[in-house]
């Protein structure tokens, strides 16, 4: 090889080398920015996470309810939907008059 040649490879793999750079910060950015935007969902899980073994308990409950007395079920559920409905509503409330 002559040295021209050598030397707009050399340039070339530098070039490469701070392209490949330049992309792995932005990469670095863009994970960064991720995990600030799924933070909250994150916080969310993982107390959902924590309440399981509840949640498997509360579900053994349930069955067992529900094979003593079926047709209560379907009352217990509407008033639950109900409540969860009033709650939200009232959040949703709540938080408009903050802003």
């Amino acid at each position: 090889m002559n040295k021209n040649k050598r030397q707009s490879v050399a340039e070339k793999k530098q070039r490469l080398i701070k392209q490949i750079e330049q992309q792995r910060h932005q990469l670095s950015m863009a994970s960064k920015e991720w995990l600030e935007v799924t933070e909250p969902y994150d916080r969310s899980w993982q107390i959902f996470v924590s309440f399981r073994p509840i949640f498997i308990a509360a579900a053994g409950l349930i069955s067992i309810y529900t094979l003593k007395q079926p047709k209560r079920i379907f009352s217990l559920g509407k008033k639950a939907l109900t409540t969860w409905g009033l709650v939200r509503s009232i959040q949703n409330a709540v938080t408009t008059s903050k802003k």
